[in-house]
């Protein structure tokens, strides 16, 4: 437990790192223009001044918070954030799945998978709420030459969030990306230069982003290393590839299946159309992962696994005017819709763990997984500075193996049948939330919510009992930017 108090220390203290940083830059900022303002009679004439001036209305195009770094050509901008949130879940119950494996006789096999389902007592993780604290810094460079658009940006962030363990006790996590806390910490870093951009970046498949801070939904949005290029078909078209660590996109359980990063990365496709009310997307991904299960189990060479997902969605402006009439004037809102597809890649679905890439079987033969997920919002502005918003998420994801003996055949009758198993998942999560903003920068939230979630198996060609849990969910927050 101290360990994991000096790793809250430590969060705490880098976000109050970053975000004092940030002020500090922020202010030095403001306070060079106060004093440029202060001396601009007594430096008019000055050749420095006037290219620094000059400097600064060429970073305005750019942006109103853009600022000329020196005379260099550079304009930077520079932001930071912090996020406070307390969360409560409403339950006792949830569901768990266990992979297991079922040994064969009388062959060299890794053992016939299996997949069991049951509700669990969770009551001692939800008997008290959990928070959050997630502070942020971040710059962007800019700039424009004979060879195009220059740009850079880097944003890091701690994120320290609560919760109770298997024996009720309250533990701090700080977030971890590929068991790193610095892989973590960074939310996005990368250059590009036109249409080419290298680091860590969104992944080219995703796209809404749910209008919820508490409980998000089943967003397939990640940041992920790698490098990609878009290509700007017309002024309202485009087309992207990318390049993209599998990693991020790794569903593993270490029994059914132990999929590992292959030397060959997730080739994503993207193109988006706009019209001056709706933005239109689609993307696919190709997933490749090497399979240890055999030759952890029994000895063997690693199996190349497959998957892929598709993904199309839409944003829609919506101006009330058109379509009410007069009694519509100065409302808007927003609606947007997602649906994908997957196939031995259920991370695409931006769902949770309940079925790993694939099953593998003892005697080497792999099923994907498959499934799909939907996400839909509309935002809705009550008043200039109070927005409404509704969110659904939906998925559906199911896993088999065709089975295997378990003993030798023996005759036209086997002793026993093979084991052949199938389970099928879906979940759903129904949340409406309110925003009011007191002033620019700060926000206040409420959000309130439905999550349940339902599992099915069939079992030897015998259906099995149906698990369903669902329960409420509410969490406020405040946001302030700067």
């Amino acid at each position: 437990m101290r360990s994991l108090v000096h790793i809250a220390a430590r969060a705490a203290g880098l976000g109050v790192l970053l975000l004092a940083s940030a002020l500090v830059l922020v202010g030095a900022c403001d306070d060079a223009r106060a004093a440029e303002g202060g001396e601009a009679a007594a430096a008019a004439s000055s050749p420095a001044a006037s290219l620094k001036n000059h400097a600064d209305k060429v970073c305005q195009a750019f942006g109103p918070d853009y600022v000329a770094v020196g005379n260099t050509g550079l304009c930077t901008k520079f932001g930071a954030g912090l996020l406070v949130s307390v969360s409560q879940e409403f339950t006792d119950r949830d569901i768990v799945m266990v992979g297991q494996r079922i040994p064969t006789l009388f062959n060299n096999g890794a053992g016939a998978p299996i997949v069991f389902y049951h509700e669990d007592d969770v009551s001692k993780q939800t008997k008290n709420p959990s928070g959050g604290v997630y502070s942020w810094a971040q710059m962007m460079v800019q700039t424009k030459n004979d060879w195009g658009v220059l740009r850079g940006f880097v944003r890091v962030a701690a994120d320290a969030r609560t919760r109770y363990d298997d024996g009720g006790e309250v533990v701090v996590d700080l977030r971890k990306i590929e068991d790193s806390y610095y892989y973590g910490a960074l939310d996005e870093a990368w250059v590009q230069w036109n249409g080419l951009k290298v680091g860590v970046q969104p992944s080219m498949f995703g796209f809404n982003r749910l209008p919820t801070v508490v409980t998000p939904g089943y967003s397939s949005i990640v940041n992920t290393l790698g490098a990609s290029y878009t290509l700007g078909i017309s002024r309202n078209a485009s087309l992207s590839l990318a390049f993209e660590d599998p990693e991020r996109r790794i569903m593993a359980d270490g029994i059914l299946a132990r999929p590992a990063r292959s030397d060959m990365p997730d080739i994503v496709a993207m193109a988006r159309i706009a019209t001056p009310s709706t933005l239109y997307h689609l993307s696919g991904a190709l997933h490749h992962v090497e399979d240890h299960v055999v030759r952890d189990f029994v000895g063997g060479r690693d199996t190349s696994v497959w998957g892929w997902a598709l993904s199309a969605g839409l944003q829609s402006g919506l101006a009330w005017q058109d379509i009410v009439g007069p009694a519509g004037e100065g409302t808007f809102g927003r609606f947007s819709f997602t649906a994908a597809y997957s196939s031995g890649a259920p991370a695409y679905l931006g769902i949770p763990f309940f079925a790993p890439d694939y099953i593998a079987a003892g005697d080497g033969a792999r099923y994907n997984s498959k499934g799909w997920s939907a996400v839909t919002s509309y935002e809705h502005m009550l008043t200039p500075r109070v927005k409404l918003s509704l969110s659904a998420s939906y998925f559906n994801v199911w896993m088999h193996s065709d089975g295997e003996p378990v003993i030798p055949e023996d005759g036209p009758d086997p002793l026993v049948p093979d084991l052949n198993f199938e389970v099928d998942v879906h979940g759903t999560v129904l949340q409406a939330g309110i925003e009011l903003m007191p002033r620019a920068g700060l926000v206040i939230g409420v959000e309130a919510g439905y999550t349940t979630t339902s599992a099915k198996g069939r079992y030897v060609d015998f259906p099995g009992e149906r698990a369903t849990v669902g329960f409420p969910h509410i969490g406020v927050y405040l946001r302030q930017t700067f």
